[in-house]
């Protein structure tokens, strides 16, 4: 350990239990301080960030990362149960206070299962990808077809990661000229792509193999670069301002997963009427900066495990960055609009060009820090392509 405890995942692995148990409790008809189990996921969870400290900071990063959403969610199915009366399964009967224990934890473990709400009243069917329609064993072979796709170009970008700017203490993505530095940025992102993909596709298979769901329970994890034309569409928060569709003639696609959707929505619905926020549009964008800065605030902490201080990361930054970006972009939308301009191939060019300018400037903000504080060793990286073509030349040679 560097100086606390070392983290132990049991700790952190006990806060989806808690969680489950939670929603298990809280469907009881006369559950009534259902609210005490948010308690010992905040103190764990706290104690996992702030007090413990290994000699494998990406190992510590790694788990923060992967639990951080559970504060938010925690809050959502806990706290903020009381108003969130549409956590109801598709075609569901009974009410929860009507279940049995054994029935009330299979419908917690299935909530808990998709993060996305699919099969659920909440489900933002409109903002996800469409769903499959293949069988099961079609299915299972398209979905390893793109593990191999998702394998080969994570391999690929490997090889841009031998770069000293993906070394820890290594130089800045700006040191490289303006062309290199893009280059740098995006790689970054195909291998974020390509292994939360990879992941979604393999749970995927499992899941449909062992009969436990369908095929169309697991529509793509991301949503198609063709509608990432605008900053609003690539994160996926809702169109909420209706002058601004004669524009937008596909104002419901989505971009980024929307694994935190809810939890994001949600708290940020539940303090727009804490502090009694006027509907309209001062709400929309209340709503929208306190979404991203909730997110600021899960990333910001995941960050504290690298560097353990706050100013040492560039997360709260970043992401509070995205609500203003998204604002001037509807600003210049809406703009546009009442000049009678509507969507166009042009349109979209200028859209994809902005938004691919604006993630090329503000995506170093979060990713340098995390590779200067070692989330990323490019050193430790080894292509498998990179060796397999090493090894032909030198048979060939």
């Amino acid at each position: 350990m560097r100086g606390k405890h070392d983290v132990n995942p049991i700790f952190l692995g006990l806060c989806p239990l808690i969680l489950l148990f939670a929603l298990v409790d809280g469907g009881r008809a006369n559950a009534r301080c259902n609210w005490i189990f948010f308690i010992p996921i905040f103190i764990l969870y706290i104690y996992s960030v702030f007090f413990c400290e290994s000699d494998r900071p990406v190992s510590d990063y790694t788990l923060n990362t992967l639990f951080m959403p559970l504060i938010p969610t925690a809050s959502d199915y806990i706290l903020l149960r009381p108003h969130q009366r549409e956590l109801r399964k598709i075609g569901q009967k009974k009410t929860t206070s009507e279940m049995t224990f054994t029935e009330r934890l299979a419908w917690a473990s299935s909530l808990l299962a998709t993060p996305r709400g699919i099969g659920w009243a909440h489900e933002p069917t409109a903002h996800l990808p469409p769903r499959p329609i293949a069988s099961r064993g079609k299915f299972i072979a398209s979905q390893l077809l793109w593990i191999l796709f998702y394998t080969i170009l994570y391999d690929i970008a490997l090889t841009r990661l031998q770069s000293p700017c993906y070394w820890t203490g290594g130089p800045s993505f700006t040191a490289f000229g303006w062309w290199q530095w893009q280059m740098r940025v995006w790689v970054q992102i195909v291998t974020i792509y390509c292994s939360m993909s990879g992941m979604y596709a393999t749970l995927s298979i499992i899941s449909v193999a062992t009969g436990l769901h369908e095929p169309r329970d697991w529509p793509h994890h991301f949503g198609s670069l063709w509608d990432a034309y605008t900053v609003r569409k690539c994160w996926g928060y809702v169109l909420t301002t209706f002058h601004f569709h004669a524009i937008l003639t596909k104002p419901n696609s989505r971009v980024w997963h929307q694994a935190l959707r809810r939890e994001l929505s949600s708290n940020a619905d539940f303090l727009a009427r804490a502090f009694r926020v006027p509907r309209g549009k001062f709400m929309t964008y209340f709503k929208l900066f306190t979404s991203f800065f909730i997110s600021g605030l899960i990333h910001a902490a995941a960050d504290y495990t690298l560097h353990q201080n706050f100013s040492g990361g560039g997360s709260m930054q970043f992401f509070v960055l995205q609500a203003v970006a998204i604002t001037f972009e509807d600003a210049i939308i809406g703009i546009a609009s009442r000049l009678g301009y509507k969507e166009s191939k042009a349109f979209r060019l200028i859209g994809f060009i902005w938004a691919f300018a604006w993630f090329t400037y503000s995506l170093p903000m979060h990713l340098e820090q995390l590779l200067r504080g070692g989330a990323v060793d490019g050193k430790k990286h080894v292509s498998s392509i990179r060796k397999f073509m090493e090894l032909m030349y030198k048979l060939i040679t």
